[in-house]
């Protein structure tokens, strides 16, 4: 785990970083490290299948399987900047994918947030602004928060989750990885969330929930798992 002062100065600091994605959500974060850091991206990457231009914002971009033969994992560093397309699970395989490369991995937390030296959070992360994170919140890797969340004392995120806008999460929560969290829900204190859960948005939870279940904004638990959704 990683110290949030730590990472709010390397954000300052001019090193080379590499944008992995080109859809909507790496232009989005592309503009907040131009705008809030001091990070040099050098170039976009994705898998070769899915190159359509050469460049984005006049940015080579790079098919992974080439990318050590242009930028070295000694010099250069990486941020995955991947949506929530089936519960997560391809933003973790591409997490997988460029720790075998070698790359190290960075995070941006926007300078809005209110964070504590007492939080704790891994690689590859990406916190938009507004949020309030309490002391002793834990969060995993290649965890996305998108802005203006309570996330309350005490509580842990684990890897692979993404939250999206306006969400309470109460003190001595757990939410298990590869967990969604639709705009403006709420959870109640001391709830687990199991693995691969998908919570609707304006749902209230209560209670402790099963591996990939669903919830709508009526609470009511909808039949099917997380993993059949076309999500």
């Amino acid at each position: 785990m990683i110290n949030t002062n730590f990472i709010l100065e390397k954000q300052l600091s001019e090193n080379k970083i590499i944008i992995f994605g080109t859809g909507e959500f790496a232009q989005e974060i592309f503009l907040y490290l131009k705008k809030f850091s001091k990070f040099n991206v050098i170039a976009f990457t994705i898998h070769k299948e899915f190159i359509k231009d050469k460049k984005l914002f006049e940015k080579p971009i790079i098919p992974f399987e080439e990318i050590e033969n242009h930028f070295s994992n000694n010099e250069s560093s990486m941020l995955i900047c991947v949506g929530f397309s089936k519960m997560n699970k391809k933003r973790e395989k591409i997490f997988y994918e460029v720790k075998k490369k070698g790359y190290k991995l960075e995070n941006f937390i926007h300078p809005s947030n209110h964070v504590w030296d007492e939080f704790e959070i891994g690689e590859n992360c990406i916190i938009l602004e507004n949020n309030i994170i309490r002391p002793y919140v834990k969060i995993g890797n290649d965890v996305i928060i998108e802005n203006n969340n309570v996330i309350s004392h005490h509580s842990v995120i684990k890897d692979h989750c993404y939250i999206t806008s306006q969400s309470i999460i109460a003190g001595h929560v757990t939410i298990e990885s590869n967990c969604y969290l639709g705009i403006n829900c709420t959870i109640r204190n001391r709830i687990k969330l199991e693995k691969e859960c998908l919570i609707g948005a304006g749902a209230v939870i209560l209670k402790n929930t099963k591996e990939k279940e669903v919830y709508s904004a009526n609470t009511v638990r909808l039949s099917g798992k997380s993993d059949e959704l076309d999500f």
